[in-house]
């Protein structure tokens, strides 16, 4: 049995190995951290269940497909509920707006602002679910090893209203269907999920609303670390070893042939094939021999960083009526959010912010009579912010907080406080940037663009999670797990796998 060694138990590392061990492959996963789950992490303090990163639960087609590769049910292995409305939105200077995912209230909320916004609405809502669906079975699902990947039929009917988009950033691309600045704001905000600007994304990417206004959105009653408990569950019930508290410092190679690992304290450990889940940046510079990669500095040089960020972790006594699980806080000036963060590298002030109460839905996840609030800020990649600078600027932003959403005593209310900021990012994920995501997802950094899971200089050495193919995000890194396997499988078709076969021996 050939014996594969994943660096790094995040959810791609993680979601990898299950699929690898169902192969037929002997799969041992070493954590430099003492608790699986990578930034998808859990912090439990004062009674309160926090989850430390990602709290959005899109894409659930994605998550189905990927237990039943596990011969699993999702609704049985997750208590998912949909959340309703999907969140709730306040402006600096105008009411606040709720979006619900039934395109009808929807549509008609957008109509109320802007006359024929509502119908508007519907077309960019269509036009981004046909670009999803096109997505899902040509573009996400592949590792694109040949040119035949975009050849076919429903490819090369939209082949220049694809690359118009390409090339078009979706801010403009919103402004020829909804012109009112809030109307914008809903439907360009999923790029900062994206680690980039609404100024700078492609228009592609206007398939991510079709999740937010079609899909509806949904939570994992428990909160999202209960998909990592999950898949760890299931991992060990396949075969798969965990080692925590256990960091990786070197690949080893051999004649341009990654042969295993060397832990920190020396050891070496021999595996016929590793699959890196650490920070690729981290993976290529630090782990790997100069002659050995893909990715050089120089080459990190010239890419763009998604946003570091501010994330609180905040226990408030009594009720938030006026919140919702999801919120979103959005300034006047948009443009010049996203300037300060990208171009002129300074912490935004105002900031535009996410808040989320996932108390809301869920009565785990605080103790009676408390709610549980999340907040991230963006901050510019590289922030530098020393711990006292860190307590300061979360003060800061939660008097901005309280300002948009009326709360006025709120940081009265506070009874449980935690902070994770850049410094934390680059010590505990050894994040290129301090990203809180990865690497941004601009044009020249997405699809076949964006770097490699297959290392293009040391055979048998392989890249998973959001800082490879195909990105940012929990259900990208469930694919980008499947793309390895479709690698050592020898699968070069473009859409998802349907069934994981036993591969040990032929590979």
């Amino acid at each position: 049995m050939k014996h594969i060694v994943i660096i790094g138990a995040g959810i791609g590392g993680i979601a990898t190995a299950n699929l690898l061990a169902k192969a037929g492959y002997k799969v041992t996963i070493y954590e430099k951290n003492s608790t699986p789950g990578g930034r998808a992490g859990l912090l439990e303090i004062d009674g309160f269940r926090f989850d430390t990163g990602p709290s959005w639960y899109l894409m659930p087609d994605v998550f189905k497909h990927y237990f039943e590769l596990l011969d699993r049910d999702v609704s049985s292995e997750l208590d998912l509920v949909r959340l309703s409305p999907a969140y709730k939105v306040f402006f600096e200077s105008q009411p606040p707006l709720t979006v619900t995912s039934n395109i009808d209230t929807d549509a008609a909320t957008f109509e109320s602002i802007e006359p024929g916004a509502g119908l508007q609405l519907r077309k960019y809502i269509d036009d981004g679910d046909i670009i999803y669906q096109l997505s899902l079975r040509h573009f996400l699902y592949s590792n694109f090893s040949s040119l035949s990947d975009f050849l076919k039929r429903d490819i090369l009917v939209r082949s220049v209203s694809l690359l118009k988009r390409a090339f078009t950033p979706i801010d403009r691309y919103v402004s020829g269907f909804v012109h009112d600045q809030r109307l914008k704001q809903i439907l360009e905000y999923p790029m900062v999920f994206l680690g980039t600007s609404p100024f700078a994304a492609p228009a592609i990417y206007s398939l991510m609303s079709a999740l937010d206004f079609r899909e509806s959105v949904f939570y994992p009653r428990g909160g999202m670390y209960t998909i990592i408990e999950r898949l760890v569950a299931i991992g060990s019930d396949l075969g798969v070893t965990y080692h925590f508290d256990t960091p990786v410092d070197r690949i080893m190679t051999t004649n341009g042939t990654a042969t295993g690992i060397r832990l920190s304290n020396g050891k070496e450990l021999t595996a016929d094939i590793v699959i890196s889940n650490a920070d690729l940046h981290f993976t290529e510079t630090k782990l790997l021999d100069e002659p050995d990669r893909s990715y050089p500095q120089t080459y990190w040089q010239k890419q763009q960083a998604g946003p570091s960020a501010l994330l609180m972790y905040l226990g408030i006594k009594g009720s938030l009526p006026t919140m919702e699980h999801h919120n979103l806080l959005f300034v006047d000036n948009w443009e010049q959010n996203f300037k300060d963060i990208y171009i002129d590298k300074r912490n935004p002030s105002p900031a535009s912010i996410y808040v989320c109460k996932p108390s809301a839905s869920d009565d785990t996840v605080a103790p009676n009579g408390h709610e549980n609030v999340f907040i991230l800020v963006p901050l510019p990649p590289d922030a530098t912010v020393d711990d006292t600078d860190i307590e300061s600027l979360a003060d800061q932003y939660i008097i901005q907080f309280s300002q948009m959403t009326g709360i006025a005593d709120f940081a009265e209310r506070i009874v449980s406080r935690e902070l994770f900021g850049p410094n934390d990012f680059r010590t505990k994920f050894h994040a290129w940037q301090a990203t809180a995501l990865g690497p941004s997802h601009i044009l020249k950094q997405s699809a076949l663009f964006r770097t490699s899971n297959k290392s293009k200089k040391v055979k048998n050495l392989y890249y998973v999670g959001g800082s490879t193919t195909p990105g940012i995000g929990l259900p990208m890194c469930l694919i980008g797990a499947e793309l390895i396997y479709k690698r050592l499988s020898g699968d070069t078709r473009g859409g998802a796998v349907v069934k994981i076969e036993h591969i040990e021996e032929s590979s």
